[in-house]
This record gives C-alpha cells, sequence and structure tokens, in this order.
C-alpha cells in the first residue's frame, strides 16, 4: 500500500464512525449470512447493519425480519458508516461450541417470525431420517475439495450405525442435497438395507424447511446443515442430531466450532 494509500485509508477512518456494516463479499450464501446475521442482532444497539446484494436478499428472504431490520443494500449504505469483515478476526478456539453463542432470542426473534420455515408436526411426529449431504462446489472446485472435501459414504454408514444402535433404524429417509444422482447412486447401498430413501429435488426453502423439522437429521460440514440444526432444535427440543467432527482443515486441526454439545458428533478417519 502507497503512502497515497494510506493516508486515504487513516483518514476514511475518521470520517467512517457511524454504524458498523458488515461488508459481505458475493460468494457468501445463506448459511454464512445468518452467521453474520446474528452478529449484527448481538450489536443491534450500535446499529450493526449486514450488506446484501440482490442474490442474497432473495435467499434472506425466507427470513423476512433479518432482511428488513438487520440487512441493507449498497445503495443504503451511509458515507460515514464503518465497513466491517466480523468473520474475518481471531478464530475460535478449539473449545469453542456454539451452544452458548447461536441464543434462542435470535432464532425467534429474527429467523421465525413471518418465515415459510414453518413447524411440519407431521414429519415431527414421524420416525423419519432426513440426511442432508452437501456435495456442488465443496467437491466441483478443487480448492474447496482440498479443504472441506471428506469421504462422506463412511461418514454416513459410520454415522447412520451410531444412530441406528442408540434409537433404532427410522421408517424411511428423506435425502436432501445438491447432488441427488450422487446420493442415489453412492448411499443407496447404504440406506436400503435399513429403511425406504425418498430423494426429494426442491428449492432452497423446500430443502431448509425439511432439515429444520426432521425428528431426526443427519448433516455434513455445511453451514446451511447447521442452521437447519439450530432452528429445528428450537422448534423441536431434544430431536436426535448427528454432525461430522470435521469442517475444514485451515485451522482447529479439521475440528469444527459450529457443533452444539447436545448433537451426537462422529469422529473417524474419513476427514
Amino acid at each position: 500500500m502507497s503512502l497515497v494509500q494510506k493516508a486515504k485509508s487513516t483518514a476514511l477512518g475518521i470520517v467512517r464512525n457511524g454504524r458498523p456494516v458488515a461488508w459481505t463479499p458475493e460468494w457468501m450464501r445463506l448459511g454464512n449470512l445468518l452467521y453474520v446475521g446474528e452478529w449484527a442482532f448481538q450489536g443491534s444497539e450500535e446499529g450493526r447493519r449486514v450488506l446484501s446484494d440482490d442474490k442474497q436478499r432473495e435467499s434472506l428472504s425466507l427470513f423476512p425480519e433479518l432482511r428488513d431490520q438487520l440487512s441493507v443494500t449498497r445503495n443504503q449504505v451511509k458515507f460515514t458508516d464503518k465497513r466491517v469483515m466480523p468473520w474475518s478476526g481471531e478464530k475460535p478456539s478449539a473449545d469453542a461450541y456454539t451452544s452458548a453463542e447461536i441464543d434462542g432470542p435470535y432464532i425467534r426473534q429474527m429467523l421465525l417470525p413471518n418465515s415459510v420455515i414453518v413447524e411440519d408436526p407431521v414429519l415431527q411426529q414421524s420416525n423419519s431420517m432426513v440426511i442432508n449431504v452437501r456435495r456442488g462446489d465443496y467437491f466441483s472446485v478443487a480448492a474447496n475439495e482440498k479443504e472441506f472435501g471428506m469421504d462422506q459414504v463412511s461418514y454416513v454408514r459410520h454415522a447412520l450405525r451410531a444412530s441406528v444402535e442408540a434409537n433404532g433404524a427410522p421408517d424411511r429417509f428423506l435425502i436432501i442435497s445438491d447432488g441427488l444422482d450422487w446420493c442415489r447412486a453412492e448411499l443407496g447401498p447404504i440406506l436400503s438395507p435399513y429403511a425406504p430413501a425418498d430423494y426429494e429435488d426442491g428449492d432452497v426453502a423446500h430443502d431448509l424447511n425439511a432439515i429444520v423439522n426432521a425428528p431426526r437429521l443427519l448433516i455434513s460440514n455445511s453451514t446451511f446443515s447447521y442452521w437447519g440444526g439450530y432452528i429445528g432444535d428450537e422448534l423441536n427440543p431434544g430431536r436426535e442430531v448427528i454432525a461430522p467432527w470435521f469442517f475444514g482443515r485451515s485451522w482447529n486441526n479439521g475440528r469444527a466450532h459450529q457443533l452444539r454439545r447436545n448433537w451426537r458428533i462422529i469422529r473417524g478417519d474419513f476427514y
């Protein structure tokens, strides 16, 4: 950075002393946006807001209170607003869990009111298991696969065995994924000895609704999955949630910090 750029940055830092606005990059999807929204909720007294472009606002439309109260478009950002990146600070410690951070008030006040993600008593009261597997850019982009890729077949096999030993076999499986063809080919043979499986191809609202209302939920290392876990725990406390110990390889020796203590955490050599 040149001296002129440093001077300009310093001057802007002095002038921009208003409300903090999380300057979210375009790559941020719903799961990450919900974490940033929780940051804004925790600091609502100082006016924290989340920047969202058209695509991000479309996904936030699932949660209209969060979109309308805590997010802003670029033309709503004031010149004096601070541009901040709250996700780029110190990484969580190896002992961190989200139990203390993802609080009920945020979910109840910002996510559930007027949301299309509603309670489904028929699904909640069944003995179905929803399995959410993220494929997509986790495996189509080399850098992402290096960071987040895992042996999902071995993980699901191990997780399912642990769940059945503890709670018996489910009556059916509902598979939610952005790679349903892969799931049919690779997971189908694992699931069929236990129960029939339905592979549902839906939009984001459909997928999140299924994950939220699952009476038994098996998720992968995805922020979208985690939020399905958090919101569903608020609606249906005590349900079974199974998650991998692993999230990504760049810190914490791979250990996910987003997990809740009451979830069934699966370790193994498939990470």
